[in-house]
């Protein structure tokens, strides 16, 4: 049984690449570029995840639809143009699986998408076997630093450029904090962190 996404993308052309890419990738995807035409399908149909622009240029956008329809029932990744802190700040409480900035990679999406259905409760937060003893947390403030930033949706180049440290060396600070942490990948790690307000 194929897996439902409900895709609200305002622009067209934007909506119909992630559909094809959804559908060659084994997805049943469902757009909609309008808000109250993603709340009804959202109401008429059972899906499995959602990718949502916020900026709709509309009364409405991405994050209320997430935070009015959504309510954690399924595992959301945003998709926007905006990565401004006052962006950031309305996303966070919304705890999605992923923010993806535009442009982004058709790859990246289809990959980001199946680990957050692979780890989704459709609760919106990340199992709870997951964090198994908090006190091992012990996150240095570089780590921090790096989750943050990762949690923004940056790359491991940007985040070298951004603090100023070589890519090698953010790629370990990320190895070390997966082992930290016990989480199998990015999208666990942002996941925990919401929980632990390292972010």
């Amino acid at each position: 049984m194929k897996d439902k996404i409900l895709v609200l993308e305002d622009d067209i052309v934007i909506a119909k690449s992630i559909q094809i890419g959804l559908k060659d990738n084994g997805f049943e995807p469902q757009i909609s570029t309008r808000f109250n035409a993603a709340v009804q399908l959202f109401e008429q149909n059972s899906f499995d995840a959602a990718i949502c622009d916020i900026n709709l240029k509309q009364t409405h956008d991405g994050i209320d639809f997430v935070k009015k329809i959504i309510k954690g029932k399924v595992p959301v990744i945003f998709l926007t143009a905006y990565s401004d802190i006052n962006t950031i700040k309305r996303v966070e409480p919304t705890f999605p699986y992923a923010f993806l900035t535009k442009p982004f990679n058709n790859n990246q999406l289809i990959l980001t998408l199946k680990l957050a259905l692979k780890n989704s409760t459709k609760s919106g937060v990340i199992p709870t076997d997951v964090i198994q003893d908090t006190t091992d947390f012990k996150m240095t403030r570089r780590e921090l630093e790096i989750i943050e930033h990762m949690s923004l949706g940056k790359t491991t180049k940007e985040i070298a450029d951004n603090l100023n440290i070589s890519p090698l060396t953010v790629s370990t600070h990320r190895k070390n904090i997966l082992g930290k942490t016990n989480a199998k990948n990015s999208i666990e790690l942002i996941a925990i962190a919401k929980q632990m307000n390292w972010t």
